[in-house]
């Protein structure tokens, strides 16, 4: 009985846990307004939205502007393929690169990883500067205007080998040296115990790149030519949309009042949201442990 009571009193509610409870749900629904006026947005047209201005929810409900998007916007599903490989190719290259150096660098064994480590880490606190990447990347890797560029820059990330390393050095060191009394090398090690045993801290780290990747518009910016569109981005097409949008409804000989530039823009944005919004959910239950590796140590 006692144990009973202890435990009531234990998950008692307080009056501070409906204050959080009640400033964390208006917080949200007050972050969740931008996307929902968007949305909105996107299902109205440009008439509607000069008469009654952006609203919670649509006045006149159309679908113009994703039918246009999908109908005469071959450049959307070009580029949306794009965003799909570079983000695909690029979160699996970093994500293996990343850790196979934080692999090594977890061994209390290995003899260079004191060195190595700070070197790492003056890149995180230090920028080569833009125009020594440009010269490098233009020059002499030439790989401007190629989709190399949009996807090998940002492998190795350095904070994704600390985080990996931090949580490869939490695995128990007899389970290798095991593996290496039954024969196993050292790259079998990685690939079948330690990659296997590490899905939180990947799946966290895919996600970070994926979201980098996704949204990255900068990269296409400076070294994809604004007239070659077959390397556009969602997200590069999205910062340029305003006037690509005209040209569309331009050259469907649609003028005037029938020209819904805004509504193509907000509905670019929900189709260019959605795929990393439907990933982010997916991963989610592992980020929040593969962020805290290495805070609580038993």
């Amino acid at each position: 009985m006692e144990e009973v009571l202890k435990t009531r009193k234990r998950i008692k509610i307080t009056r501070f846990d409906v204050l959080n409870c009640l400033w964390m749900v208006l917080f949200s629904l007050y972050c969740l307004l931008p996307l929902c006026i968007m949305v909105s947005a996107s299902f109205s047209s440009d008439a509607t939205l000069s008469e009654y201005g952006y609203t919670l929810f649509p006045k006149k409900v159309t679908m113009d502007a994703y039918k246009f998007v999908f109908e005469s916007g071959g450049l959307l599903l070009r580029s949306y393929l794009n965003s799909i490989i570079v983000t695909g190719a690029g979160t699996i290259l970093n994500l293996f690169f990343s850790a196979m150096i934080a692999f090594p660098l977890s061994k209390y064994d290995f003899a260079y990883k004191h060195w190595i480590t700070p070197l790492l880490l003056i890149t995180m606190l230090f920028s080569p500067g833009l125009v020594p990447t440009y010269i490098l990347i233009t020059q002499f890797l030439d790989w401007k205007d190629t989709i190399w560029v949009l996807i090998i820059p940002q492998i190795g990330t350095t904070f994704n080998i600390i985080l990996l390393r931090t949580f490869f050095s939490d695995i128990p060191r007899e389970i290798g040296e095991s593996a290496k009394i039954d024969g196993c090398s050292v790259f079998r090690e990685f690939l079948t115990i330690t990659m296997p045993l590490s899905m939180p801290a990947l799946a966290t780290c895919s996600v970070l790149m994926a979201l980098s990747y996704w949204n990255d518009w900068g990269t296409p910016f400076l070294y994809i030519d604004q007239f070659n569109t077959d390397l556009y981005t969602v997200q590069y097409l999205m910062a340029k949309l305003e006037v690509q949008a005209k040209s569309w409804y331009e050259n469907a000989g649609l003028m005037g009042e029938n020209q819904n530039i805004n509504s193509v823009i907000m509905a670019t944005c929900i189709i260019g949201t959605l795929p990393i919004m439907f990933v982010f959910l997916y991963l989610q239950k592992y980020i929040v442990k593969g962020m805290t590796v290495g805070a609580v140590k038993g």
